[in-house]
């Protein structure tokens, strides 16, 4: 048997000491492979507990392999105090050359890092292709060292929000019950453009008063969707309105972590379970690479040669 090269045994230590004992060397990505598997977070309208969703589901994810969460609700972003941590840099400085992407990975705990967003940052709010695809560059210098990428985007049809979601290997539209709510979705899914094949785009029904009420909404949206989009996005799940929630965010500690028998933390629990079920078959493209190619013109043209 040959001796285990050097620069597996140097990874695996770097890999151990950042996210627990547990990992095996089979678990190493080989350098510049792409090895997380993405999600990006959306949601067609504000104020429907996207972040909040988008922060527990990370924190599920890292407890069962690194996973990095991606502030892409960009000059507003909010993921950070989520999380409780201060973040030392954000992507407008990635974007401004002043740092690297790698160097504004804040560490959270427990196998999860973070990439703010920044906030109050006007300059992030309408991203060109070639800020864009810079974004994309630094993602793929990141994702491979990761098992999940959490991409959680702003509301809305924002250009960086559409081109995040579409680089991204799996969808994930919140909605809430509010008839504003479901039809600013369905206009996401609209613009957004649902493909033929593939997993399709999941629907989660934040505060929602029961499982009857989540099932109307998803069947209201996905009677439209096949109608006019030939295809509709499946039902994730439903998740209760929970008065845990907003003391969660008050403290700055995911659901999951300071209340997790509270009702919406259970059902936070199963839906990561579930979404992983769909993520994990899917060979991951490489969201980072992905956006790179899809935003700057001659990215693409070299992608395609």
């Amino acid at each position: 048997m040959g001796s285990f090269p050097m620069h597996r045994i140097l990874d695996l230590a770097r890999l151990r000491a950042r996210h627990g004992t547990e990992l095996q060397p089979r678990q190493v990505p080989r350098p510049g492979a792409v090895r997380a598997r993405s999600v990006c977070v959306v949601s067609g309208k504000g104020g429907t507990g996207k972040s909040v969703v988008s922060g527990s589901l990370a924190r599920l994810f890292a407890r069962v392999g690194p996973t990095l969460l991606v502030d892409g609700d960009l000059g507003v972003g909010n993921a950070h105090i989520l999380q409780g941590v201060t973040p030392r840099g954000s992507l407008g400085d990635q974007l401004a050359g002043t740092r690297r992407m790698a160097e504004l990975v804040e560490p959270c705990g427990h196998g999860l890092d973070l990439v703010a967003g920044g906030s109050g940052l006007a300059g992030l709010a309408n991203l060109g292709a070639v800020e864009l695809a810079r974004l994309g560059d630094g993602l793929a210098e990141l994702e491979r060292d990761y098992r999940y990428l959490v991409l959680d985007c702003g509301a809305g049809i924002s250009a960086s929000t559409l081109a995040f979601a579409r680089a991204a290997d799996l969808v994930l539209v919140v909605t809430t019950t509010d008839l504003t709510a479901l039809t600013d979705a369905y206009a996401l899914l609209k613009v957004l453009g649902l493909p033929p094949r593939g997993p399709a785009a999941q629907l989660l029904v934040n505060r929602a008063p029961s499982e009857a009420g989540a099932r109307a909404v998803h069947e209201r949206i996905d009677s439209v969707a096949r109608r006019f989009l030939g295809r509709g996005p499946a039902l994730l799940g439903w998740c209760p309105e929970d008065p845990a929630v907003v003391e969660s965010v008050n403290h700055r500690v995911p659901l999951v972590e300071r209340s997790p028998g509270a009702p919406a933390a259970q059902a936070l629990a199963q839906l990561a379970v579930d979404l992983r079920e769909v993520l994990d078959p899917c060979h991951p493209r490489g969201a980072g690479r992905t956006l790179a190619a899809g935003t700057d013109p001659r990215a693409a043209k070299a992608a395609r040669a």
